[in-house]
């Protein structure tokens, strides 16, 4: 077994991750996995929930091998999905951390040694009629309000406050603190060679921009706290067609 696999991503539709779910038999899911289940009353959400714990176990088989179904997995309240040290030893645990998202059709999910993040978007047809510098006035710093403000409105602008919005909300799940709006409008996404400004660094980050093969165009950022950021290794179940993929460093403004 491998011991600390690179940065892994999986991105895949819920329908496929589900139907996978639905062939494994009766077990596979923990106690607490269970528990929260059985309080789910929309069967949509239970849906996603068990497609989303599929992927999960399906991403720790391709990193370390053995049957999806072998993979125990606890379920915290509010937390992040972990590893149960009970079965799989305590170190393994304490290296393995693990992230989830989901839009729309898809979901995403990445295992990493340290704590990771991970946001994907899917653009419906509605997001052309948001107005993004609104929606900039409660998540972006002054800086970039004002490249948005600089751009045409269109597909690129909100495909750039996109990537803005999936980078931090992945630097949040990286901290475990669901998304802080008292923070968010000082926390400021720069690319990952620009020339360094004011403000403390705080993540290093990696966003891909693409398109299903309905035209709906996906944006997926990663998020990591510590070092460099390691190359991912996506399995990309869902054959998105990307054009774009930029690193970026995310660092936090002094108060004012």
């Amino acid at each position: 077994m491998e011991a600390e696999p690179g940065l892994r991503l999986l991105l895949a539709p819920q329908a496929l991750m589900g139907g996978a779910a639905q062939q494994l038999e009766p077990g596979w899911l923990t106690a607490s996995e269970l528990a929260r289940a059985a309080v789910m009353r929309q069967p949509g959400r239970h849906h996603e929930f068990m497609a989303c714990r599929y992927a999960l176990r399906h991403l720790l088989a391709l990193a370390y091998g053995h049957a999806s179904s072998t993979w125990r997995l606890d379920a915290p309240e509010g937390k992040p999905p972990r590893l149960n040290a009970a079965v799989h030893g305590a170190v393994l645990a304490a290296n393995t951390h693990l992230s989830l998202s989901h839009s729309a059709s898809l979901l995403a999910c990445a295992a990493f040694r340290q704590p990771v993040g991970v946001d994907v978007e899917v653009v419906d047809a509605r997001a052309g009629k948001r107005d993004v510098l609104a929606l900039a006035g409660l998540a972006c710093t002054d800086e970039e309000r004002r490249q948005l403000s600089a751009m045409a409105m269109g597909p690129q602008q909100r495909l750039l406050f996109l990537q803005w919005w999936t980078l931090k909300e992945s630097y949040f799940k990286c901290t475990e603190t669901g998304v802080d709006f008292s923070r968010i409008r000082r926390i400021e996404c720069r690319p990952a060679n620009a020339v360094p400004g004011s403000g403390q660094r705080l993540a290093r980050a990696q966003s891909w921009v693409g398109s299903t093969p309905a035209g709906e165009d996906v944006v997926l950022s990663v998020c990591t706290l510590d070092g460099a950021l390691p190359a991912a290794q996506i399995q990309n179940c869902a054959e998105i067609a990307w054009r774009q993929e930029t690193e970026w460093t995310l660092v936090e403004l002094p108060s004012t």
